[in-house]
């Protein structure tokens, strides 16, 4: 399927308001994929709207860690009102499919020989669509992925001419590694039909603002190719930096690397994470992450500051990694840490392994500690309304390692639910300090529910908690 490289507009009146739904353009000469085609509308007749493909082949050469012949395709489109039909048509025949996450309430029929249906309300919202013939199960993952992403109208688009705006226009674009910003760039445009070959890197304390509706992408990159300092987007350099609306994909390491101060990450789409290493997010203090998709095969989310709030995310977590890691680097310090209203459609450590999964790595975990860290200070971080879907290995492994000072108090998860976890087995939750100088105290689950049951003791939800080294954890329904 061939979009023309222009922008369709459609529009309708609804309920007496006008409905405006944006199909963007195909960058030129770029193949769309051949595993599956998606068509929008405000109603019948439909539209064809473009999908891009990554496939792992060319990292399982570089990594025997990576499984070949896998693929992601992906397709967005914009609206301002719903309900927007969608229609996915297929390379292979199915009886059921699946969007998730299963929040949204949107449910997906056959209405046709490989061509399957939904209709979405509201903008904002980040899908997987999937098959019942390529469910995955313990032997394999989803071997061809589908996401769509039904975004809000864009607004702010800058002018061409502007000095201080780098644009990329509707195309293809090589970068030849990750550019680095003067203080003569304020904005990096990536239009919507955009195909952007590298990254950037902030450089000095301008102000910058990444956005638009196009692709940043590391494929043509090796892993961790040395044109690049850790992600595809770095803004280590600065403060106050946006990143809004691109889709990143094919990362040489990291997605986003964005320690400086108050950073703001939203409408951002990240796909394609092969090999291990490829982290989602890593925030400053006062960073603000919001409305965003991860699939991540390694740490998604990195909580490793103050002041951080992480809202409406949907997260795909690969073979490798902690949906939210606190660990790794040798000092922690968090405090006044907001995560609510989270997805976590997937959790694929178990992926490959028996069928018992067995003992998994440190670092994989729902909320993890890993690594050599040595000095940790960290309270007052919530979590509020958390989705877990399917089945969800291990929920929490925080365990302080060997010669750890510090302490971790006033951590709560508040509203909890994971689909299911091991009902037996060498898999469990666990909590321990590390004496003597390592503690843990005052964490609170209220309505954490496994299975559909809420849990009210450490024992109905398979937690290890080790009484010498932490005090006052609780469990309430």
């Amino acid at each position: 399927m061939d979009v023309c490289p222009v922008i369709y507009l459609v529009m309708t009146m609804m309920g007496g308001y006008m409905a405006e739904l944006v199909i963007y353009p195909a960058p030129p000469t770029m193949e769309s994929s051949d595993k599956y085609e998606v068509l929008v509308g405000l109603g019948d007749p439909l539209l064809g709207t473009f999908t891009y493909k990554t496939t792992s082949n060319h990292r399982h050469i570089e990594n025997h860690y990576v499984h070949p012949n896998r693929s992601v395709s992906w397709s967005s489109f914009a609206f301002s009102r719903g309900p927007v039909i969608v229609e996915v048509r297929t390379q292979k025949d199915f009886s059921q499919c699946l969007v998730r996450p299963v929040s949204y309430g949107y449910a997906c029929s056959r209405v046709g020989n490989k061509t399957a249906r939904f209709t979405v309300t509201r903008n904002s919202t980040m899908m997987s669509v999937e098959f019942d013939n390529d469910y995955g199960s313990w032997k394999s993952d989803i071997v061809d992925k589908l996401l769509i992403f039904a975004e809000p109208l864009e607004r702010d688009v800058p002018s061409k001419s502007d000095p201080s705006v780098m644009f990329f226009d509707v195309g293809v674009h090589y970068l030849d590694g990750q550019v680095r910003l003067n203080s003569s760039i304020k904005e990096v445009y990536i239009s919507a039909g955009a195909f952007v070959d590298g990254g950037f890197i902030t450089t000095d304390n301008t102000k910058v603002k990444f956005h638009g509706r196009g692709i940043c992408s590391g494929r043509k990159y090796k892993f961790h190719d040395k044109r690049f300092q850790w992600s595809l987007i770095n803004t280590a350099q600065g403060t106050n930096h946006t990143i809004e609306g691109i889709t990143l994909s094919d990362p040489q390491q990291f997605f986003i690397f964005a320690q400086s101060p108050n950073n703001i990450i939203k409408q951002v789409k990240m796909v394609g994470a092969w090999p291990y290493n490829t982290d989602g997010i890593e925030m400053g203090v006062g960073g603000l992450v919001e409305d965003v998709f991860i699939m991540a095969n390694d740490d998604s989310l990195k909580v490793y500051n103050n002041d951080m709030t992480i809202q409406r995310v949907v997260i795909w977590q690969m073979q490798n990694g902690a949906v939210f890691q606190t660990g790794w680097w040798t000092e922690r310090d968090l405090h006044r840490v907001s995560i609510s209203n989270i997805d976590v459609i997937h959790t694929d450590w178990c992926t490959f392994h028996d069928r018992d999964c067995g003992m998994l790595s440190r670092n994989n975990a729902v909320f993890d500690l890993a690594g050599n860290v040595k000095v940790i200070n960290m309270n007052n971080v919530v979590f509020q309304n958390i989705r877990l879907e399917g089945f969800c290995p291990r929920f929490v492994f925080w365990t302080m390692p060997a010669g750890i000072n510090g302490t971790s108090s006033n951590v709560r998860f508040i509203d909890v639910s994971v689909g299911s976890q091991p009902s037996s087995g060498q898999l469990m939750n666990e909590i321990s300090g590390y004496k003597p100088n390592g503690y843990v105290s005052d964490w609170l689950f209220a309505n954490l529910s496994v299975s559909g049951r809420c849990i009210a003791t450490p024992n109905a939800g398979r937690f290890v908690i080790d009484n010498s080294t932490t005090s006052n954890i609780k469990f309430s329904c």
